[in-house]
């Protein structure tokens, strides 16, 4: 092994000596080494992990690679503002939001946020982009679950439900249905909140995680597992494990939340486009270069076909997708088998 170039007794240091220079000459080189070599060497870093209830009405995670303990914490403190701040701004559930109050408006340019004319815009391109699989409006028909005819809404759902002028910061309602950006403001939430993470000084990895949506922002690939639907407890081994690397995962299905409907367990996710509980898929995981966009895949998975979700899948940038069937029948495409963990 090569001795220490600055060490007391090698050779180089012995030579200095010799040539007439002092102690202190040579512990100043040293650190003159030291500082010089700095660059190259690897700051040491630590894991920190925080956890939540009742955050979005679910579970959070919080995990960060950082290079001392502050900066973590002021990581935390940063992520929870911003979830709380999104949250007064995209809840659809909350009378005081600003979407609830947007709800009130149509056929006006009313004043919005960028925020929320950023998910809006979102909203009304995947319900394009999907052939109406994904709709925020899909929520209105939550009430006619227990009626045999819905088609008197499904022209409506058919129809543009808003425009959106993200320049001048508004938003023009032009449908009377009632909406839902739940499907997509949470992978949005999730995005928004790793980045405030990553920015913090002193923070190199981040992988935030609520409810099931993931974002993972560095570069060192983590796993993740996604839970078998058929199986009876959460604890249960997972169907499949997949390598996220600066990637997003989310997964959408009835398997867990689902409605009694004349004595028998159906999905609470709808068909936009025929107002009936999804069937076929029991469970959509998607893969996406962020959470917002598989947020909305999955739930639009969800209702297409294997076939027809595949086909999508492979027609947008670094997306994959495993969807598993009532009786089984899993299917995933080339971009999903280029990440399972083997």
């Amino acid at each position: 092994m090569p001795m220490p170039l600055f060490s007391s007794h090698s050779p180089t240091v012995s030579r200095l000596r010799r040539h007439g220079f002092s102690g202190a000459t040579v512990r100043a080189l040293r650190r003159a080494v030291r500082l010089a070599l700095r660059p190259w060497t690897k700051p040491r870093t630590h894991g920190f992990a925080f956890h939540y209830d009742r955050v979005l009405g679910t579970s959070f995670e919080l995990q960060l690679v950082a290079k001392h303990a502050e900066a973590a914490h002021r990581a935390e403190h940063v992520v929870l503002a911003e979830v709380d701040r999104l949250e007064k701004s995209l809840s659809g559930w909350a009378d005081t939001s600003e979407l609830s109050c947007w709800q009130q408006t149509r056929g006006v340019e009313a004043p919005v946020s960028p925020e929320l004319a950023e998910v809006l815009e979102l909203g009304e391109d995947w319900r394009i982009w999907t052939a109406g699989a994904f709709n925020p409006a899909a929520v209105s028909f939550g009430d006619l679950l227990h009626v045999s005819d819905v088609s008197d809404r499904l022209d409506a759902m058919r129809q543009p439900l808003w425009t959106v002028d993200r320049e001048r910061g508004v938003a023009c309602r032009l449908t009377l249905l009632p909406v839902s950006l739940d499907a997509l403001a949470k992978g949005y939430i999730v995005d928004r909140v790793a980045a405030c993470a990553c920015a913090v000084e002193g923070v190199t990895q981040v992988l935030v995680n609520i409810g099931g949506d993931l974002r993972h922002l560095g570069d060192r690939a983590i796993s993740a597992s996604v839970t078998d639907p058929r199986a009876p407890a959460e604890n249960a081994a997972p169907i499949a494990t997949v390598r996220l690397c600066d990637e997003a995962l989310a997964t959408s299905g009835g398997y867990r939340r689902g409605h009694m409907v004349a004595g028998r367990a159906v999905s609470h996710i709808l068909d936009p486009r025929t107002g009936r509980p999804a069937a076929e898929v029991i469970s959509a995981s998607v893969i996406a270069p962020d959470c917002a966009t598989a947020d909305a895949l999955s739930t639009a998975f969800s209702v297409l076909t294997p076939a027809e979700s595949v086909a999508l899948a492979d027609s947008l940038r670094g997306v994959g997708c495993m969807m598993v069937e009532q009786d089984g029948t899993i299917t995933t495409n080339d971009t999903w088998l280029a990440h399972a963990a083997t």
